[in-house]
């Protein structure tokens, strides 16, 4: 708990990238609430340093590609990830969610203190009487939403953490106060009301590229139906999802091109995080983690390979042959070879013992490790199929349902290949689609940190790990264990996860 308590003390790291505007890169050092914030800038200064909690320190963790970012915890457990280090193997891949692991410590131990950092900004800006009043709630707005995202994800993998919600508490920090910790039910309420209420303020979209990355009405009405399809609240994802689907995105016609370095800001992306190619806490290092070691850039462009994460090839398999979504499934790749450029079939030649998870494509001017491309965290592919699932689960199967997931299909064999979509009277009953559509959300989000979410959601999650012959899975393992120091700092006051 002193971890949160000292965290408190705030110092805010304002790099998010842009040209201009609220989003340029600022550092601030050491400030008391006595001297800071006064002025608007100040005030932006502050929002900025709470979107900066998304990156801070470097481009690994937090929301990164690394083994402890967000990205790989929403991958642990799942059919459709291998790592090739043997250190990450065992709680990654075989259930052994050991409190004791940094590898599930750090996410939280990183977040939890910006949630109550970002609480503490809501304070500052409570006591705020010099900024127009539209501008103030805005700033507010954006700040709920960097909140709620992350005790979503915190939620998500912990269940309710133990956090500073109390904007007094936060703004006079004791290191004799435990946090009350939430029921699920409760958190749920505090992220809804929060996200709710942001809903009504944010602007739908912003009018420059200085304000693009902004938490926009679209992001927060799309994190609010991801909380909905989580608690099983169908109905209202239906209404929020039509709501979205109103909103002006769209499906990126080429599905590789949504990750593409040279396509940001596509009409499919409804929230992503900025990054640039010059080692720093804004820099996409997931390409770097995938490439074997013997890969050779077509394009001679430098070359970072650590040769971690790959896709089973018995998932590999599972996907149509003519899907274009296996495009970013890499087994054929060049090496070199008697001094010349050799394409080879990296799974036939026993080089690969999985495919290459490649939806970030080559950056040409990064030096290989830290990228220039954008972490895609919401595109509009999920509204579509989480709708057509909540649908489903209402009163499924149902024809929009049949709609809704044939667009995904549409993009992703071309719209000449009737033969390829799926029609209602396929299924006999809600199960059987709900099924597909699990399936479905494999093919179009693999790699995407989406797969432990959706196997928990649909309770497969520790019956598709006893398939594959885990069976130290147990139900318990739903959630992982909270770090084993804050259950020593809170001298009988936090309760550990059950089975831990």
């Amino acid at each position: 708990m002193k971890k949160i308590i000292q965290n408190i003390a705030f110092v805010i790291l304002c790099f998010l990238t842009s040209c201009n505007g609220y989003l340029d890169p600022i550092i601030y050092n050491r400030f008391s609430n006595a001297n800071f914030p006064q002025t608007e800038e100040d005030y932006a200064a502050l929002v900025t340093g709470i979107y900066a909690e998304f990156r801070v320190d470097n481009a690994w963790y937090r929301y990164s590609a690394s083994p402890e970012s967000r990205m790989i915890l929403g991958e642990i457990g799942t059919e459709e990830m291998w790592i090739n280090w043997e250190w990450c193997n065992n709680p990654h891949i075989r259930f052994d969610f050991n409190p004791g692991y940094d590898l599930f410590n750090q996410f939280y131990d990183f977040m939890v203190p910006s949630v109550a950092k970002a609480t503490f900004a809501l304070a500052l800006l409570g006591e705020c009487t010099t900024l127009p009043t539209e501008l103030k709630s805005r700033f507010e707005a954006e700040i709920k939403c960097c909140r709620a995202f992350w005790l979503y994800d915190l939620q998500g993998f912990y269940g309710s953490p133990v956090v500073v919600l109390d904007p007094e508490k936060a703004m006079h920090p004791s290191s004799d106060y435990y946090p009350p910790r939430l029921s699920d039910e409760e958190l749920f309420e505090f992220i809804e009301k929060d996200l709710l209420s942001a809903i009504d303020i944010l602007p739908a979209r912003y009018d420059n590229d200085a304000d693009y990355g902004r938490f926009t009405k679209g992001a927060a009405s799309s994190l609010l139906m991801k909380l909905y399809m989580r608690h099983k609240k169908f109905d209202k994802a239906v209404a929020i999802s039509e709501e979205i689907m109103k909103m002006g995105y769209d499906l990126e016609p080429v599905y590789s091109k949504i990750w593409d370095v040279a396509n940001e800001k596509n009409s499919e992306i409804v929230f992503s995080l900025q990054n640039d190619n010059l080692n720093s806490p804004n820099s996409n290092i997931m390409r770097a983690h995938v490439l074997p070691s013997d890969w050779v850039s077509p394009t001679d462009s430098p070359v970072a390979a650590f040769s971690g994460y790959r896709v089973p090839w018995d998932v590999y398999d599972q996907f149509d042959p003519e899907d274009k979504r296996l495009s970013t499934l890499v087994k054929d790749y060049l090496i070199w070879e008697n001094g010349q450029k050799k394409m080879i079939d990296g799974r036939a030649t026993g080089r690969l013992n999985g495919a290459l998870p490649l939806k970030y494509g080559e950056d040409p001017s990064s030096d290989g490790t830290f990228c220039g491309n954008d972490f895609v965290l919401i595109r509009y592919a999920d509204i579509l199929l989480l709708r057509a699932e909540a649908l489903n689960e209402l009163n499924g199967p149902t024809q929009e349902s049949i709609d809704l997931i044939n667009r995904i299909r549409i993009r992703a064999f071309g719209d000449d290949k009737p033969d390829k979509l799926i029609k209602l009277d396929q299924f006999d009953s809600k199960e059987s689609l709900k099924d597909y559509i699990l399936q479905e959300r494999l093919f179009e989000f693999i790699f995407e940190g989406e797969r432990r979410e959706d196997l928990i959601r649909h309770g497969k999650y520790i019956e598709y790990a006893h398939k594959r012959g885990i069976m130290s899975a147990q139900p318990y393992h739903v959630k992982f264990p909270l770090p084993s120091h804050l259950i020593v700092e809170g001298k009988g006051n936090i309760k550990q996860n059950e089975g831990y």
